[in-house]
């Protein structure tokens, strides 16, 4: 990762205050970044143009207005089912690939109003609807985490996947996804980043295009909890364009450098200890227990007890809001319109077959199905009558008598499958397994957030063999064997049994042996970008002049006569000629009485009498270039008729 677009926000901003880097010259890292990593897929559209306007922008307030902003010339990704006008917004779908919004996202708006530049819009899986941006028109997004472009990789999540690779990659700072039942968090967790689901009406969903009304959240994704706290001080808030907004105003969230954790009491659900949860992310949960443990906070076993019917009560809700939210495109008023126009019901249903993927509609029928009047009261009602209780488990949880402040569980039940087992298994069964943990607080609409911890043995492993260009497959089952053993050590390995003093002396005779290279790195690699800039900048002025000039060159070439059109133009000449000799007789005549000597004459006369010379001359030149294609035609059709 370049070290340069890993920063933080206040990072960032620092620089571009020492004037180590400028926005304009970030956003092209960034764009940089996104061209180096474009295998992972993570961007469905690259907004170039925008970007550096927004960077001009910020760049102008940073050293002109003296007025900065709390995100300028912070690269940002949106997710493409958020609205954002003159750029298309396609839900990863045939349904809206050719959409162009006419309006902005309140997110979004919220987003570059303080500032933020716009670098792309983020691949997810269709509508949405998927756990591992792996059902999109563009393709799958890879976890870059890993990958050394093998056939099979780890997936990135979903179905924000497209964000939190953008974010994991280096390619923007933070980056907004939608959180339906774990869209944002289960794609953080995944990839080593974070991911935050606001509480329901915290933040606008005006012009994020809906799956579940009732469950949807914009997310947002960085690689700091003190980053993620700036993005959403910045978009959180009362929206008229949104009835669903809370409607009190919002205090900013203040993270404190010291906080006293022993008056927290953290509670651990134990329903959340489920089958298919893998050893690594149990020994992984109980390491934090013990570490939040030892800094004196108060852990206690909690129960939900309906969380055993939660993910079967998302799924029969979340379908039925499909099915409503999917009528919109029927093919008339927007999106994909098929040829099938013979009859209305043939145009509905040519358009949605084609416009949509399999799982979109999978979920419609089915939702459609629990919505039959026959059907109504025994799945759609029963199940929103469970959603009450799964959100009044939560409701006692931290405010009955025995309350907690917070609950502690994992994202996932494992680190990243591959793609490969994953596309094995069915829609449905990908949702259930990767959404077990997240979905409960989307139907209490509660906030939820997701925080990287450690590497997984997995992925420790494999970075080792790749430093040593080795596979794994290709080693003794011996082999194999120590090396998971080395990688459980290391992460076994608490950083407090080592001596503090020796970690210290080693930093810092790291530090300053690498601080005047990296320093002297920096300055090249920010002079090497103003002048990369400077060359790009002069090629589009270049290549506008090359454009101004054949523009020219047709433009005279359509001028000249040519021996198709000279005919034409003696004809015009002449016609010039009479014009000019009528007003010069009757000049002349006008002043013939007068016995006045020519160097007098008015001057409008003798300016007539010098361009009736200069036409006779020109039709004399006329005339003989006429009398020339003249001889040439009759020279050629002689020259054709001797050669047959």
């Amino acid at each position: 990762m370049n070290k340069l677009t890993s920063y933080t926000i206040k990072e960032v901003h620092r620089a571009y205050r020492d004037k180590l880097l400028t926005p304009t010259s970030f956003v092209d890292l960034c764009l940089q970044k996104v061209r180096q990593t474009s295998e992972l897929n993570a961007f469905v559209n690259i907004t170039e143009d925008v970007a550096e306007n927004h960077a001009i922008d910020s760049e102008k307030r940073f050293y002109i207005d003296k007025k900065i902003k709390p995100l300028d010339g912070i690269t940002i990704a949106i997710k493409d089912n958020f609205c954002t006008k003159n750029v298309t917004t396609t839900c990863a779908s045939e349904m809206l690939r050719n959409f162009v919004p006419t309006y902005d996202a309140t997110v979004y708006a919220k987003l570059i109003n303080n500032g933020a530049c716009l670098i792309g819009k983020s691949n997810l899986d269709e509508f949405a609807m998927g756990s591992g941006t792996v059902d999109s028109i563009f393709g799958p997004t890879r976890n870059p985490w890993g990958y050394n472009g093998e056939t099979d990789w780890r997936i990135a999540g979903g179905s924000s996947g497209g964000s939190a690779v953008a974010v994991s990659s280096g390619a923007c700072i933070a980056a907004i996804g939608s959180d339906t039942g774990g869209s944002t968090r289960n794609p953080a967790a995944l990839c080593g980043v974070v991911g935050i689901k606001p509480t329901y009406g915290l933040v606008s969903r005006y012009g994020l295009i809906p799956l579940v009304n009732s469950m949807d959240v914009p997310g947002i994704l960085a690689r700091n909890i003190d980053d993620a706290a700036e993005i959403l001080n910045c978009i959180a808030g009362q929206d008229d364009l949104d009835s669903t907004t809370i409607k009190r105003k919002y205090q900013p969230i203040e993270i404190q450098e010291n906080f006293n954790l022993s008056n927290l009491r953290i509670g651990i659900p134990s329903e959340y200890y489920c089958e298919g949860m893998s050893e690594e992310v149990i020994d992984t949960w109980r390491w934090v227990a013990d570490l939040l443990e030892n800094e004196k906070v108060l852990l206690k076993s909690v129960t939900l007890p309906h969380t055993s019917v939660s993910i079967a009560v998302y799924s029969i809700l979340n379908q039925c809001e499909v099915a409503s939210n999917m009528a919109r495109y029927d093919g008339l008023e927007f999106g994909l319109r098929t040829n099938e126009d013979y009859s209305t019901e043939e145009l509905y249903a040519s358009s949605r077959s084609q416009g949509f993927n399999n799982v979109v509609r999978s979920r419609i029928f089915a939702g459609n199905y629990f919505l039959l009047t026959r059907n109504y009261e025994k799945y759609f009602l029963k199940a929103l009558k469970l959603r009450r209780l799964i959100a009044n488990d939560f409701n006692n949880v931290f405010n009955g008598d025995n309350r907690v402040d917070l609950l502690l569980t994992p994202t996932t039940l494992s680190d990243a499958p591959l793609y490969g087992d994953f596309v094995s298994k069915h829609n449905r069964d990908q949702c259930a397994l990767q959404d077990y943990c997240t979905q409960p607080a989307n139907m209490a609409g509660i906030p939820a957030v997701s925080i990287p911890i450690r590497l997984s043995k997995t992925t420790t492993t494999t970075e080792i063999l790749s430093k040593l260009n080795i596979s794994i497959d290709a080693l003794p089952q011996k082999c194999q064997e120590l090396l998971k053993l080395v990688a459980c050590n290391q992460l076994e390995v608490d950083i407090d049994q080592l001596d503090p003093v020796a970690i210290s002396l080693q930093q810092s005779l790291q530090i300053s042996r690498k601080l005047n290279e990296e320093y002297e790195i920096l300055k090249l690699k920010h002079k090497n970008t103003e002048l990369q800039t400077q060359i790009d900048r002069n090629s589009k002025f270049l290549d506008n002049l090359r454009k101004e000039l054949n523009c020219s060159r047709c433009s005279l070439a359509s001028q000249t006569p040519n021996p198709e059109n000279i005919q034409d133009h003696i004809k015009q000449m002449k016609q010039r000629v009479l014009s000019y000799e009528e007003s010069c007789n009757k000049a002349t005549m006008k002043f013939s009485k007068l016995s006045v000597p020519d160097s007098v004459l008015p001057k409008a006369l003798q300016a007539q009498l010098s361009a009736l010379n200069t036409l006779h001359e020109e039709v004399v030149d006329w005339r003989q270039r006429a009398d020339d294609v003249v001889f040439t035609r009759d020279a050629r059709e002689m020259f054709n008729r001797l050669r047959r």
